[in-house]
């Protein structure tokens, strides 16, 4: 099963938590290394590149059919030029241990008019 971190809407609680909701959440305070911004639509983005920022969120267990709704949700179809979320394996940083799972990133040169989030958490923008 594909392990995915998720860092805005899909968050428990959030607007999209319902995708989630027959997934495992492994782990409910972990971190990637990155830059969160606000999309000022409703929903965050993550770029990734050499910093040392942190993106806080939640590791899930999800099946291939989740893995399907979520890329519908995140406007991945496998076309790096067409999506508007790319899906890459990361390192997430947990308490005892570094996993490594799917993350849907925004590309760095979409981010110039977004606003960065300082605190790295989408709940505590």
């Amino acid at each position: 099963m594909p392990m995915v971190f998720v860092y805005g809407t899909l968050l428990k609680n959030e607007s999209n938590s319902h995708l989630l909701a027959t997934s495992d959440c492994v782990d409910s305070n972990c971190f990637i290394y990155g830059e969160l911004y606000d999309t000022s639509l409703g929903y965050p983005a993550v770029c990734v590149d050499d910093t040392s920022k942190t993106v806080w969120g939640e590791l899930y267990d999800v099946t291939e059919e989740v893995l399907h709704k979520i890329d519908a949700l995140e406007g991945y179809i496998g076309d790096e030029l067409k999506n508007e979320y790319n899906r890459v394996y990361l390192n997430v940083y947990r308490k005892q241990s570094v996993t490594q799972a799917l993350v849907y990133v925004f590309p760095s040169i979409k981010t110039a008019h977004l606003s960065f989030i300082h605190s790295g958490s989408w709940r505590n923008r």
